[in-house]
Parts: structure tokens; C-alpha cells; sequence
């Protein structure tokens, strides 16, 4: 009762964020319900044009909202057990790297914090590897760039910081929103020269006219690796599945 007549004395003083209020109403059932399901059941989606899904992006993104982070991060953590299940080794788990400048500007890294909340569920299924890819160059913004411009945009602005550490396992890169899929190629341009074993991509949500125009595995779905052994090459998984192979 105290807590309520307080936090509703907070809201009064300092009224709550349109997309606080939001994630406030959100709970983790109504997160899952969300899920977009494919045929193949390969890939779990949640929609960026859903104005819950919305709110706790930007949430995460431009407010580093706990709620939102626990939120997130748990749905991200039952993906990612699904995938330590499947592996041999541990995988690698990396948040897609944010510039010095921007960092500073914002005063922190959404992916990280999404992969730090994970982190928490996993009970140490992977290894948390937030230094092994950085962002060499500033870029401007991506936000409403086409493809095109996206990737001329992004491109020779990341790099491999821990080659030791990547070379030959199995990396599964987290950012926050898939659009046009520019990020995630220049992360695959980043590992091809370590031969990394598997390079998978990890989206916390996807806006509407991805799906329409191209189904991409987002918001915590993957599309899986073949295992190994399977006669399926590894290059022949779709493009927003990185598989570089470790014999080319």
C-alpha cells in the first residue's frame, strides 16, 4: 500500500513516459503471446510495429528502463538455452558494439543490457563476450536509411577486437531491431577472416515491412545451424543465418 501511494505520488511529481507506461502494463506472458510463429517453427518473431513491442525497445534503447531490460532479457534467455542445448561447446554470446561517442551520448549500450539480463537465465550456458567485436568508425544514425544506404553507411565500421577468442566457436550476435539486415552484414564481413564456426543473428524485434518484404529471423528466433555432421552445407542457410564455413 505505502509503495503504491508513493510511486503514485513519484508519477504525479514527475508524470511516467508514454512507452513507460506501456512496459509497466507488460508482463512476460503477454511478451510470449506475442511470438510470430513460421511454418518450419524454426523462428520465434515479435513485432516492432505492436505499440507494447515498440515501447520496450525504446525503452531499453533510449532510457535503459530495468523493467523493460528483465522484460527482454528473460524472453531472450529461453532462446538462448534453446540454442546452448543444441551445441557441444559453449557459444559465445555478443552484443552488437556501439561507438565511444554514441556511448557517451546515451550513457550505455542497449544490446549490452539486453545480453546482460539473459546473461542472468543462463546459468552459464554461455560465455559473455561483450569485447569481442567493436566499432572502429562513427556512423550516422541508420534509423530510416534504405538497405542501399544502410550498408554503404556501416560499412568497415566494425572489426574483431578478441580474435583468439572468436576463432572457431560459435558466435550468437545480439542487436535490438532487424530492418534491412546492413548491421548483421557487416558483422559477417568482420568474422569471415577467423573462420568463426557459426556467426547467428539474435533480433529483439523486427519492424512490419521487414516481414512483408523479407522474413528474417528476429526478436530473440534464430534460425538454427545444421548440426554437425548433417550433409546440409552451412552456406546454405538463409543469409541472416551467417554460417561461414570453417574449410573455406
Amino acid at each position: 500500500m505505502l509503495g503504491a501511494l508513493v510511486s503514485g505520488f513519484a508519477d504525479f511529481l514527475v508524470p511516467p513516459r508514454r512507452t513507460e507506461k506501456l512496459v509497466r502494463s507488460l508482463t512476460i506472458d503477454a511478451l510470449r503471446d506475442l511470438y510470430i510463429g513460421t511454418p518450419s517453427r524454426d523462428i520465434a518473431l515479435l513485432p516492432y510495429h505492436d505499440p507494447r513491442v515498440t515501447a520496450l525497445i525504446w525503452e531499453i534503447k533510449y532510457y535503459g528502463n530495468n523493467r523493460a531490460a528483465a522484460l527482454a532479457g528473460e524472453i531472450l534467455g529461453e532462446e538462448l538455452l534453446a540454442i546452448a542445448g543444441e551445441e557441444l561447446g559453449k557459444p559465445l554470446l555478443v552484443p552488437v558494439p556501439m561507438h565511444s561517442a554514441r556511448r557517451r551520448e546515451r550513457g550505455h549500450n542497449q544490446t549490452e543490457l539486453l545480453c546482460e539480463t539473459a546473461m542472468r537465465n543462463l546459468n552459464s550456458s554461455f560465455e559473455y563476450a561483450p569485447h569481442a567485436l567493436m566499432r572502429v568508425r562513427a556512423t550516422p544514425r541508420q534509423q530510416g536509411l534504405e538497405r542501399t544506404k544502410r550498408l554503404k553507411n556501416i560499412k568497415g565500421a566494425m572489426a574483431v577486437a578478441r580474435p583468439e577468442l572468436v576463432e572457431g566457436r560459435v558466435c550468437v550476435v545480439v542487436d535490438d531491431v532487424m530492418t534491412t539486415g546492413a548491421t548483421l552484414d557487416e558483422v559477417r564481413r568482420s568474422y569471415r577472416p577467423l573462420r568463426a564456426l557459426t556467426v547467428s543473428a539474435l533480433r529483439s524485434a523486427f519492424p512490419q515491412s521487414a516481414l512483408l518484404s523479407r522474413l528474417y529471423p528476429s526478436c530473440f528466433g534464430i534460425l538454427r545451424p545444421p548440426h554437425r555432421g548433417s550433409r546440409r552445407r552451412l552456406s546454405s542457410c538463409p543469409r541472416t543465418c551467417i554460417s561461414l564455413n570453417t574449410s573455406v
